[in-house]
């Protein structure tokens, strides 16, 4: 069980019970870190958390499932959300739902796993697939120019699109099936738009609001491969 969350057991219990595993899946990952890595075997460390995930990084490991990380963004501003601060999102993209159980089933993934737990304070994962009947979305990235990325994650379908009423470029939308880990909410669907600095100044601006449901966070790229992998969404795009 991981100390960075609760993880959902009858979610995952859940797809050995499907006919088809139902892929890809895109895995959004909320991450908050300790301030220092913690290592349950009690060593010293003098690297950061976000140093410590950055060890882990399982390209390799995804690699070997059929999968891959897609979008890595360190989190620069909070716009809603309550005490947990995120500081950073990412999604790695599966070839299915199985393809996570078979990859975390490895023995040195496992291994290498021992530094995001050592780094990781809190995360929420969720099982996230595109949105029905939404057409491709542009073929650009956050990570090639200097724009910025605005991420909403919400509870209601229906809430309020704060990127509706600024200058903005969806480049994806998602349904939220359910968590893998995190704790007892819900949410329901995960939204991502680019968007120039001088639009998310004018988002800071605006003050941050306290939310027990929703999260909107502006976050900068290092890795978005958003728009591509939505080309195709029955395969992975390596």
């Amino acid at each position: 069980m991981p100390r960075y969350g609760k993880l959902n057991e009858s979610y995952i219990a859940s797809w050995f019970a499907r006919d088809e595993p139902g892929g890809p899946m895109w895995a959004l990952n909320l991450m908050k870190y300790h301030k220092r890595a913690e290592y349950a075997d009690g060593r010293e460390s003098s690297i950061s958390g976000m140093e410590a995930d950055d060890v882990y990084a399982p390209h390799e490991h995804l690699r070997k499932v059929g999968s891959r990380l897609m979008m890595v963004a360190p989190v620069v501003q909070q716009l809603v959300g309550d005490g947990h601060v995120w500081d950073r999102i990412a999604i790695a993209q599966y070839r299915d739902r199985m393809a996570m159980i078979e990859m975390s089933s490895n023995a040195d993934f496992q291994k290498d796993e021992d530094h995001k737990e050592a780094g990781m304070d809190f995360t929420i994962v969720m099982a996230t697939f595109p949105a029905d009947g939404d057409p491709v979305p542009p073929q650009e990235s956050g990570a090639v120019d200097d724009r910025l990325m605005l991420l909403q994650v919400v509870a209601d379908p229906d809430a309020a699109d704060i990127a509706a009423d600024v200058e903005s470029t969806r480049i994806g939308r998602f349904a939220i099936e359910d968590r893998m880990i995190g704790d007892d909410r819900t949410f329901a669907e995960a939204r991502y738009d680019l968007i120039s600095r001088d639009v998310a100044d004018q988002l800071v601006a605006r003050g941050t609001t306290h939310s027990d449901t929703d999260y909107v966070v502006i976050a900068d790229p290092a890795l978005d491969d958003i728009a591509r992998s939505l080309t195709d969404t029955s395969k992975v795009l390596f």
